[in-house]
């Protein structure tokens, strides 16, 4: 049925599919009397001047536009130094049309040229592309990512994530200035596309290679959002609110007031339907355990994850298969402005969130190891609730013409309380009972953390040669307090002999500190190439202190110290050392390659038992990149980079845990830093004219000493957990995405492949247990629009995993999810706009109750009112056959999991929103044309 409803949703793509038109013409210089290689020519609807079509001039300035559809257009030609032409065309039939030469007028050499103000709908000038915005029609009430969904190779995933011509998106910036510390989807999730002017997309490079020069490879897709002038000196942006059935509302706001140099934006919400306007900033580490050890040297690390102790928080968009329902109250302020004449330039946001999550779930466990199969049932209800202050500083000086500094504090502060009710029951795959019990526990925490990075940086009249120091600050601090009422009885033969109950209270005050230095010198040898030395010193100082007591029956107070759950801890840990790295451009290559020589001790104090823990490593860590720039839209790169991981203090303190006796942690004081080899090999061609796109990413690591788990099961069913090394982890990722249109049927097509593999080790009662784990993604997304008429993006995407196991081959398994979704948006009369959006989910391969086929329907109806449609009122249904539900399988060095959760499920919504800003006017202008038609 959702098959018949999927094409029947695609039947106007294949409605409007004919036979179409090809124009072709050659752009002309008259002055030089030659073709102007690689102009811009775009075709818009005459109408409306909604972007058509677009494509570059070859290097003799022929251009061709195919599959051109009968009516009225516009055909804009446009080249860096010359006026822009723009002549009218009327394509009758089916017959080909020759413009011949499209004559340009040289700016510099013609005192006769009318500048018009009608723009050319694209403008590529080198590397960056230009779209003018009202050339893509939006919806009233659109914000920036539906404005950029409209524009030719770039997509928008259901997270908000961006691509262009399938690169990610990593930076979004407003007037050229960071918007919320550059958070991508603060800009674009909230910022109304009627206030953009331009989108400029463009490859912004290392800061490494705007400071020295030489450009070192690295660089990353961005976006520029220029806003309309009419937004200077005016607030402008939206208010709206909704409520609900089951007791659900929405209320989101955006403001802002530009004036030239000077912004000001607020964003804020409050919402029950797990929505989120931006990203919270990670979750602080309550435990006191600096258990994330201490990484240096660029590398990446693999870890097993021990169990999750309560989910996570919802960070955006409507979340169907988000754990739990979250209430969220928010808000963020950010402030740019430019002082001393134009010399200091300074960048802040300040956000706020409270954000209460509330999870239910259940989970089945099948344990794999030889002789003690068992599985392990469970259910848990969980109460989290986070809030948040958050500031942000950026400060950048230019003290002269060659010397900068810049300064970014940030300073959290975050408050958490976490409320957990737990059941447990384990029994063999007979049925045999071996143990069954509960775990309540309560956590409050706070924690303040502060960070500071500042960089001096110097240039010399001679080009390459330059001079920095950079410096870094850390504090953190936090503070703890629980409770923990555990009781599991544990079953010999289904007999139950004892009981192991925990009733008490513990503290823990930590304090994480870290300071750091870096001075770098480069020296030019010739002028594309150069030499970089540096050297480096690092220092983080932690302590922590637990205090654990236990219920005295007796005085019935919580007076009983428990030693074995209290310590004391002090840990340094120290590295230093200096780099030496050869940067080079030979035409279209470029290539770095150099080593690090570091030095690192730690040193890990037990003050409750006065065990000392020391260790030190020398380490080389050799780098190497290499990218070869076949043309401004096509390249390759290579990247070799290697990098260390110190263990923690929790990890290598010999302190038995026993707070959860099903899962008892020992500490290793013979754990070894772990040494890693990243590899990564990229590919990017995209042809502007053809509009289609290939990008390819391969990704492998190799980790020696790796930190994994030794774990022991007794027969009852209780876990005895010690980190120890070992070596042979490897880790493989890769995507080939492929870009094109069907221009027959004027849709988008994206094809793209996904494949990830891991080979992870782990001891299981004193034998060696190799867990492989193989998937693969395919993925179909197609997209088409048709103005004022409909909108559709659709996609079909394969999960397929398998996971090994050297142990017990025969527990095996292959699990497979198909995700087909398909959004389609009707532009009705009278104003009305109508939305749905299915996305169907099919599950096969989990154990019995988890191969669920989850039909998820949302659909809306809107429409505005007042002049400009100011206002919209829309009434919304959220999963409309009421069939959602949460469900998911871990994979873990012990065992598979299947789990399913609490999400949010049917209720109705009405909301209306109001644009504070009225939109700006066209900005057409008086322009000459010439007519052209096929008759």
């Amino acid at each position: 049925m959702y098959r018949l409803l999927l094409a029947l949703l695609l039947l106007p793509v294949l409605i409007n599919a004919q036979k179409n038109s090809t124009i072709k013409g050659v752009v002309f210089d008259t002055l030089s009397k030659k073709g102007l290689s690689y102009a811009t020519v775009s075709l818009v609807n005459a109408k409306d001047s909604t972007l058509i079509n677009f494509t570059r001039a070859d290097s003799n300035g022929v251009f061709i536009l195919k599959q051109v559809k009968k009516g009225n257009f516009l055909l804009s030609t446009s080249y860096v130094g010359f006026a822009s032409l723009w002549q009218s065309i009327s394509v009758t039939d089916e017959r080909d049309l020759n413009l011949g030469k499209v004559i340009l007028t040289d700016l510099a050499h013609s005192s006769e040229v009318t500048v018009n103000a009608k723009r050319p709908p694209v403008v590529i000038n080198g590397d960056t592309l230009e779209f003018n915005a009202e050339n893509f029609k939006t919806p009233p009430n659109a914000v920036a990512e539906d404005l950029l969904k409209r524009m030719p190779g770039v997509t928008v995933d259901g997270d908000g994530t961006i691509r262009v011509n399938g690169q990610k998106v990593n930076r979004v910036f407003v007037n050229g200035k960071d918007f919320f510390n550059g958070d991508p989807k603060m800009a674009t999730k909230n910022l109304d596309a009627d206030a953009i002017d331009k989108v400029q997309v463009f490859d912004k490079k290392s800061d490494r290679s705007e400071f020295t020069g030489v450009d070192d490879g690295n660089s990353e897709k961005a976006i520029n959002l220029k806003l309309k002038k009419d937004r200077d000196n005016a607030v402008f942006g939206r208010v709206g609110a909704g409520v609900g059935t089951n007791e659900r509302y929405d209320a989101q706001s955006n403001i802002n007031k530009f004036k030239g140099d000077k912004q000001i934006s607020f964003i804020g919400m409050g919402n029950n339907v797990n929505k989120q306007g931006f990203s919270l900033s990670d979750v602080m580490n309550f435990t006191g355990e600096m258990r994330n050890g201490m990484r240096n040297g660029g590398g990446i690390n693999i870890r097993t994850n021990m169990d999750d102790a309560g989910g996570g928080l919802p960070v955006t968009g409507l979340g169907q298969n988000q754990q739990g329902v979250a209430t969220t109250l928010a808000g963020g302020l950010n402030y740019n402005n430019v002082f001393n004449k134009k010399k200091t330039e300074i960048n802040g946001s300040f956000t706020v969130s409270d954000v209460d999550l509330n999870t239910i779930r259940t989970s089945e466990k099948q344990y794999l190891f030889p002789g003690n199969n068992f599985n392990t049932e469970a259910s848990a209800v969980s109460r989290k609730k986070v809030q948040q202050q958050r500031l942000n500083l950026s400060i950048n000086h230019k003290i002269d013409s060659f010397t900068s500094l810049k300064i970014t504090p940030a300073i959290t502060f975050q408050k958490q309380q976490y409320t957990s009710n737990r059941q447990t029951v384990s029994a063999t795959s007979a049925k045999l009972l071996m143990n069954d019990g509960f775990n309540n526990s309560t956590t409050n925490s706070e924690g303040l953390a502060f960070s500071n990075d500042f960089i001096l940086r110097k240039k010399f009249r001679k080009k390459g040669r330059t001079f920095s120091f950079s410096g870094n600050i850390n504090l953190n601090n936090s503070d703890q307090d629980g409770t923990l009422n555990t009781k599991n009885t544990f079953y010999t033969n289904g007999i139950s002999p004892k009981d192991s109950i925990f009733n008490q209270i513990y503290t823990t005050d930590a304090t994480t500190n870290s300071f750091g230095g870096n001075i770098t010198y480069t020296e030019p040898i010739n002028k594309r190439s150069l030499i970089e030395l540096s050297a480096f010193y690092n220092t983080t100082i932690g302590k922590n202190n637990r205090s654990t007591l236990d219920f005295n029956n007796t005085t019935g107070k919580y007076d009983k110290f428990n030693n074995s759950l209290s310590n004391n801890f002090n840990n340094n840990y120290n590295y230093e050392g200096g780099s030496i790295n050869y940067r080079a451009n030979i035409k279209k290559l470029s290539l770095s390659t150099g080593a690090s020589l570091q030095v690192a001790s730690l040193t890990s104090s037990n003050l409750s038992n006065n065990t000392i823990i020391k260790q030190s490593f020398t380490d080389v860590l050799p780098n190497a990149s290499l990218g070869y720039k076949f043309t401004s839209s096509k390249n390759l790169n290579f990247n070799y980079t290697t990098g260390t991981q110190q263990p923690s203090t929790s990890q290598l303190q010999p302190i038995t845990n026993i707070s959860d006796p099903l899962n008892i942690i020992d500490g290793n004081p013979n754990l070894r830093r772990s040494y890693s080899h990243n590899l990564t090999l990229n590919f990017f061609s995209a042809n502007f004219a053809k509009k289609n796109n290939l990008f390819a990413f391969a990704s492998y690591m190799v980790t020696q000493n790796a930190i994994v788990y030794a774990d022991d099961f007794s027969a009852n069913g209780v876990r005895s957990s010690k980190p120890i090394n070992a070596n042979g982890t490897t880790y493989f990722f890769s995507n080939i995405n492929y870009g094109f249109p069907l221009k027959f049927l004027n849709i988008r097509a994206e094809l793209s492949m996904g494949a990830n593999v891991t080979k992870n080790i782990a001891f299981v009662n004193g034998a060696e247990n190799i867990i492989n784990n193989t998937s693969l993604s395919p993925t179909l997304r197609l997209s088409y629009f048709k103005d004022k008429v409909i909108d559709i993006q659709t996609s079909a995407n394969l999960r397929i995993n398998r996971a090994t196991y050297t142990l017990q081959p025969q527990l095996n398994n292959n699990f497979l999810t198909q995700v087909y979704q398909t959004e389609v948006t009707n532009y009705l009369p009278w104003g009305l706009i109508l939305n749905n959006n299915l996305n169907y989910s099919i599950n096969t391969g989990r154990g019995d109750g988890f191969n669920t086929d989850i039909p998820f329907w949302n659909t809306s109806i809107a429409k505005g009112f007042m002049k400009n449609k100011r206002l919209e009122a829309k009434f919304s249904v959220f999963d409309v056959l009421n069939r959602n539900i949460g469900i998911n399988r871990n994979v873990n060095q012990n065992y598979i999991e299947d789990l399913s959760y609490n999400v949010l499920q049917r209720y109705f919504l009405l909301s209306f929103t109001f644009r504070l800003h009225k939109a700006g006017g066209s900005t057409t202008g008086g322009v000459t044309l010439r007519t052209i038609n096929t008759n």
